[in-house]
């Protein structure tokens, strides 16, 4: 099976999350880069979300129950549909469906059960718990915490959607002038000057 080669470009962890779907807003050519267990670990290993050894183990994890890794990839499209939805309606200033949220805070509550602060010597630190009794599930808390601290900031505001035509990328605007329109560059923005370039070649040829 090919690895898929994920452009983290949403500048958040929820962001690149949600990205995890090409041409979001394009029925025809949607399509979805989680088709496997085993894509959700190339993606959580690109954003580093998880260690070589985590990753090692929730591999082999994966390969003694698919059953089970079939099903936590189910709940991971979930929360991703869920979580395109409600950013995006943040990005926008507008009021997600309150199922949406529902949704959401369900998603959040069965996270922060895991969350815990510990202790070494003097110092405090954040850890989460139980991942190896749910060490499939393990993977969605930190996204859902995550995007829950980012809709509860006011980063919120600089939530953006990629203005390319069926694009639907989100992403953090953090541009000095607030001015960014596109996913990339390269891809969307060009794809755009193209378009704007051939225009002007058939108006000016008439």
């Amino acid at each position: 099976m090919a690895v898929v080669a994920f452009q983290l470009i949403g500048g958040h962890l929820a962001l690149d999350f949600v990205n995890t779907v090409d041409w979001r807003a394009d029925p025809t050519r949607r399509r979805d880069l989680l088709v496997a267990f085993e894509d959700l670990l190339a993606w959580a290993k690109a954003s580093k979300l998880l260690g070589t050894a985590e990753l090692r183990a929730m591999s082999a994890a994966a390969r003694r129950d698919e059953a089970a890794a079939t099903r936590s990839l189910g709940r991971v499209r979930r929360l991703r549909e869920v979580l395109a939805r409600v950013l995006a309606a943040a990005g926008r200033n507008t009021r997600p469906p309150d199922r949406d949220v529902r949704l959401l805070n369900a998603f959040l509550v069965a996270a922060l059960r895991h969350r815990r602060l510990e202790i070494r010597g003097t110092t405090f630190f954040w850890s989460w718990t139980d991942g190896e009794r749910d060490p499939f599930d393990s993977l969605i808390w930190p996204i859902v915490l995550a995007a829950a601290e980012l809709l509860a900031s006011d980063s919120r505001t600089q939530i953006r959607e990629c203005a390319g035509e069926g694009c639907g990328w989100l992403f953090l605007d953090t541009s000095r002038n607030r001015r960014r329109r596109w996913c990339t560059m390269e891809s969307c923005g060009n794809r755009a000057k193209a378009r704007r370039f051939y225009q002007r070649s058939r108006e000016a040829s008439r």
